[in-house]
């Protein structure tokens, strides 16, 4: 175990080593968009869109998927002037070469075939991204161009972006008079989101941000969904609990609107793989704005699709503007488009507010991201016309003045595709006031409705945590049911459905702790396993669904403490895979599978280093259902080595188990041994929550001389939600999880010689915990003692103290003791003081008994 954790310790501990990475001596010549912008609008053709991007893709200088094919091709070889030149297969559309000026070629791993060179060059750029544009603003068509749609559909698009307009205008209005509490405009925008969905399939999964009304228009939205998600009224898809323009439309391939800038970009490219897994022609679509794109989350995202070659278009509108915070403060650099290629993914930039470019555009993308398996970036410029949201104005901090403001109105999108409309004789006068009139009347006949309608019932505030409510959760519902019937006048009862009236059906029994369909108990023959083989095993048997995907840091190789070792000989490198080290985006990375279908094993690394992924499991995996209305993620089992090893010190040992206890949506187990490793990380693969799964390093490889270690052969489950009576007493109750279960026996042991009885528990779940058998010991021996290695202070044994002293106060003959870990961090030098020994547990012990 202790050479095996030294395996993990190089990527945090070990100094890096210092490669050089000499420059190319020249630039390539003839890549896309090269040309000036004269030039190459007359080299457009009638194929302009498939021109452009396959240009973009130049620029990207190679796609996941096929990552370095055309220079892997290439050979260094003797011209006749004695130069070196590298040939290269013809690249798409055109012809290349990469010429140098003198050097030997090295290979390094991981970069472009590079020469050494004696001069030193730092470089601030590759080039410029010219704005790929084919509607002037006037409203004309660039020489040679065709519009890539029917006039039909040029219509229908002006008139969604229209109705965006109208009814953002409306529900302002409504904000300011204070009948909904806010709203977010889409003013100067409407282009870059209508014109994308348009040149989308409806099975393309779309995970939006906040201001793409135009999209949520195109795939279906009503004025009256739009009005209910608003208000929050019990027609509301996601029953009043999501913020104003949250939007959902799931049977339409439209995720939740993300509210944490960002999140979402690590997610889409996990349903990219999963497309490209099943060879489908469909492509997920992460929809941002150039705030969100400083996010970690983002920049981890594009390199988690480029690495895998998943089928993901990274949309980005370029607004100018996060909030107040201007792009001369947001980045430095060439805006997002650059960093595409930084990644090897096919970029282009494009003028956001012509409705036809961006239709092109994103029509090749994803044309390319389906057939080459690659990601593609699109970075949309347009300009933020109105506030941020109806929480701020605009005018206190806007760098622009007012006339530069009214400027790109006057050439924003909707007045740029009225011209041409009107130019080829498609609109008038006439169809814009009743446009205009009959996207007001629906919009203001929406509202009524909606003010009319009440909340939703109270019930709806637990629903959706889970698949079915833990017996907390159903104790908390059945509490305010009848509380808010005690005070009525405290509360807005009427507001809401049926909180008038008698109380609800009610089963006491549902209060109760423990599964309520619990799997059969295993039988059959066993066979001696140490914990880490038995978490291979049944890693093993749950790959055998085509449909699951175990991925993570070193995992390729079997990981650092060899848990996955031969899974991937055995399952193909596809499913067993290597993530790049961005916790956070392995997280988010098992969102999109999920969400496609998948099953996600996700392996962080050790406990210690799940804390840049905490955003995406507390705000995102625990989270999703609730916000979704039950669809979404949730067949993910997040993996983790945790607790003290022996000489570990505060980055190899932690016990993070009560940070995440505290966040609803979430199940969290910990095993003792190898038979419960195994069924229960089966139950937990197999469970529909989302579950956090903490392994205790130091019985990896721990003899157990018990039927512990008895592991049954074959698939079989052990029910998550129920703690285990490993010992029966009578004295007291020593309860524990994980490897503190053990030091629980031998202080039990020397307790017994001095006459003592303990009964011992395992808990095995922290959430939801099986409140009902601890009680039950309590209750029969009167005294209880918890201990767990994280810090005392606001430790999962807290809560269990509190719990327990509610239902069995008048049953305890002492307080409630707690061993834990101390309040600082996990020392090396004094870790044999710092956890929670057999030799402080029985000093609990006899205080407790002694009290």
């Amino acid at each position: 175990t202790s050479l095996l954790l030294l395996a993990g310790w190089p990527r945090h501990c070990v100094p890096p080593c210092h490669h050089p990475h000499p420059p190319l001596s020249a630039t390539l010549p003839g890549e896309g968009f090269t040309a000036t912008h004269s030039e190459h609008n007359n080299k457009l053709s009638k194929r302009v869109g498939a021109m452009t991007i396959a240009r973009a893709a130049l620029r990207a200088g190679r796609h996941a998927g096929r990552r370095n094919s055309a220079l892997r091709a290439a050979a260094p070889v003797a011209s006749n002037s004695g130069r070196l030149l590298l040939q290269q297969q013809p690249a798409p559309q055109e012809q290349q070469r990469r010429t140098f000026s003198a050097g030997q070629i090295e290979n390094y791993r991981g970069i472009e075939p590079s020469p050494f060179s004696n001069t030193m060059e730092f470089r601030s750029s590759s080039g410029t991204f010219p704005v790929f544009q084919l509607l002037d603003y006037d409203g004309k068509l660039l020489e040679g161009v065709e519009l890539p749609f029917s006039d039909e559909e040029g219509v229908r698009m002006y008139e969604l972006m229209v109705q965006s307009s109208v009814y953002d205008g409306f529900l302002l209005t409504m904000q300011r008079q204070g009948r909904i509490s806010f709203y977010c405009c889409n003013w100067g925008e409407e282009a870059a989101s209508v014109a994308s969905a348009a040149a989308l399939q409806p099975q393309d999964m779309i995970w939006p941000q906040y201001r793409e009304l135009g999209m949520f228009l195109y795939r279906g939205l009503t004025p009256q969904e739009m009005v209910d998600q608003n208000i929050g009224n019990e027609g509301d898809r996601s029953k009043g609990r999501n913020l104003q323009v949250h939007y959902c439309m799931l049977e339409k391939n439209v995720q939740t609107v993300h509210a944490v800038l960002g999140t979402h970009v690590p997610q889409a490219p996990g349903a990219g793989y999963a497309y490209k897994l099943g060879g489908e022609d469909r492509v997920s679509v992460a929809y941002f704005g150039d705030g969100a794109a400083s996010e970690g989350d983002a920049l981890t995202g594009f390199n988690f699709a480029s690495v895998y070659g998943s089928q993901t278009l990274f949309i980005c509108r370029n607004n100018g503007y996060s909030i107040s915070t201007g792009v001369e403060d947001q980045y430095g650099g060439d805006g997002i488009a650059a960093r595409g290629p930084a990644f090897g993914i096919p970029t282009i930039r494009v003028d956001g507010n012509d409705l036809v470019a961006v239709y092109v555009a994103t029509k090749e993308a994803r044309k390319m991201s389906v057939e080459q398996k690659t990601p593609v970036l699109l970075e949309l410029m347009t300009y933020r016309v109105s506030d941020h949201t109806t929480s701020d104005d605009s005018k206190a901090y806007r760098k622009e003045d007012a006339e530069v403001v009214e400027a790109w109105k006057k050439k924003g999108p909707i007045a740029r595709w009225r011209k041409y409309l009107e130019s080829r004789g498609l609109w008038d006068e006439a169809k814009e006031k009743a446009l205009q009139e009959k996207a007001k009347d629906d919009i203001v006949t929406a509202f009524k409705k909606g003010e009319a309608k009440k909340m939703p019932p109270l019930k709806d505030c637990f629903n959706d945590m889970y698949t079915d409510l833990p017996w907390h959760l159903e104790e908390q519902w059945q509490y305010a049911e009848k509380h808010v019937r005690e005070y009525p006048s405290d509360y807005n009862i009427s507001k809401y459905r049926d909180l008038d009236g008698p109380l609800p059906p009610m089963d006491p029994r549902r209060a109760a702790s423990g599964p309520r369909n619990p799997p059969p108990k295993p039988s059959g023959k066993t066979e001696r396993m140490t914990m880490v083989a038995a978490i291979n095993d049944a890693m093993s048997i749950a790959l055998e669904n085509p449909k699951t995907v175990l991925f993570g840091e070193d995992v390729g190789f079997g990981g650092v403490f060899r848990a996955a070792v031969g899974l991937r000989e055995k399952y193909g490198a596809d499913r067993v895979m290597n993530a790049p080290v961005a916790e956070q985006a392995i997280a988010g990375f098992a969102v999109g599978l999920s969400v496609a279908g998948y099953t996600a094993i996700a392996e962080m690394q050790f406990a210690d280093y799940i804390f840049p992924a905490f955003d995406q499991i507390v705000n995102e995996i625990a989270k999703y259902r609730y916000r979704n209305v039950g669809g979404g993620a949730g067949n993910i089992v997040i993996r983790t080595p945790c607790s003290a090893v022996g000489h570990g010190s505060m980055y190899h040992s932690q016990s993070p188990e009560s940070y995440f206890a505290h966040c609803p949506g979430l199940t969290i187990v910990v095993p003792r041994g190898p038979k419960q490793a195994k069924g229960l990380l089966l139950a937990a693969i197999k469970e529909p929550n989302p579950v956090l799964f903490f392994e205790p390093k130091v019985l990896y490889r721990a003899i157990f001389e018990n039927s512990d270690g008895d592991v049954p052969v074959g698939s079989y489950e052990l029910p998550i939600g129920q703690a285990e009576v490993v010992r029966e007493g009578k004295d007291i109750t020593l309860l524990a999880w994980g490897s503190q279960v053990a030091r629980m026996e031998a202080a039990a042991d020397r307790a017994a010689k001095d006459g003592i009885s303990c009964e011992i528990i395992d808990l095995q779940t922290i959430i939801p915990w099986d409140v009902d058998t601890v009680e039950k010991s309590v209750k029969k021996t009167g005294r209880l003692v918890v201990a767990h290695e994280a810090p005392s202070t606001n430790g999962f044994g807290a809560e269990i103290s509190s719990k327990i002293t509610e239902r069995c106060f008048l049953h305890l003959e002492a307080p409630v003791q707690r061993v834990c870990g101390y309040d600082t961090h996990f020392p090396y030098a004094w870790e044999e003081f710092y956890v929670p020994s057999a030799t402080r547990v029985y000093d609990a012990i006899k205080k407790s008994v002694n009290y």
